[in-house]
C-alpha cells in the first residue's frame, strides 16, 4: 500500500532575480525508499513588472513620476501648472512636461477637461519641483475643427482630473 507522498517547496534565487527554482523533495518514511534520491526542479520566469521611476518630491516620498503621469509643477509666472510627463531623465532628476489647459465651454464655464497646450511649449521640470501627480481619466475624441478635419478621422487626447486642484494652478492656455 502506498502512503501519501509530502511535498516541501523551497524557493531558492538564480543568478537573474526574475527565475527561481523550486525543490521538491520527497519525505515519505515508505516512498524515501523508492524515491529516495528523487527531485525535481522546475524554473518558472516572470515577465518584468513596470516599476514607478523614482521619488518625485522630497517633500513626500510617496510620490513617484511615470510617463503619461499629469503632474502639477510650478509656473515660470509663479503659478502652478498642470502638464502630461512625455519623458523622464533619470541622470539628472528630470522631466519634459507638456503644458494643459482647461477647456471652456461656448458660455465660459469650465468644462474640467484638460487638453494639450498648442500655445506653450514643453518644459524641463525638475522632479524635486514637481508638486503631486494628480488622478485622472484619460480619453480621446474626435478633434472639432471640421476645416482641418472634414471627415473627422483625426484624435485628440484629453483628460478629465478628478481631483481638487490647488489655489492659484494655471488653467488658460495664455
Amino acid at each position: 500500500e502506498m502512503r501519501a507522498i509530502a511535498c516541501r517547496a523551497a524557493a531558492t534565487p538564480l543568478a537573474s532575480s526574475s527565475r527561481r527554482r523550486r525543490d521538491f523533495a520527497a519525505s515519505s518514511s515508505r516512498a524515501r525508499a523508492s524515491v529516495a534520491n528523487a527531485r525535481w526542479r522546475v524554473a518558472t520566469t516572470r515577465p518584468p513588472r513596470a516599476r514607478r521611476s523614482r521619488v518625485a518630491a522630497s517633500s513626500n516620498a510617496s510620490v513617484g513620476v511615470m510617463e503619461w503621469d499629469l503632474v502639477i509643477y510650478p509656473d515660470d509666472v509663479g503659478e502652478w501648472s498642470v502638464g502630461k510627463v512625455e519623458t523622464i531623465d533619470l541622470d539628472d532628476g528630470e522631466c519634459v512636461v507638456q503644458p494643459l489647459f482647461e477647456e471652456a465651454d461656448e458660455q465660459g464655464e469650465r468644462t474640467r477637461v484638460w487638453l494639450e497646450s498648442h500655445s506653450r511649449p514643453p518644459r524641463t521640470v525638475k522632479l524635486s519641483d514637481i508638486r503631486c501627480v494628480l488622478d485622472a481619466d484619460f480619453a480621446q475624441r474626435m478633434a472639432p475643427d471640421r476645416v482641418s478635419n472634414p471627415h473627422g478621422e483625426h484624435a485628440e487626447d484629453f483628460w478629465e482630473i478628478t481631483a481638487e486642484l490647488p489655489p492659484g494652478t494655471r488653467r488658460d492656455d495664455d
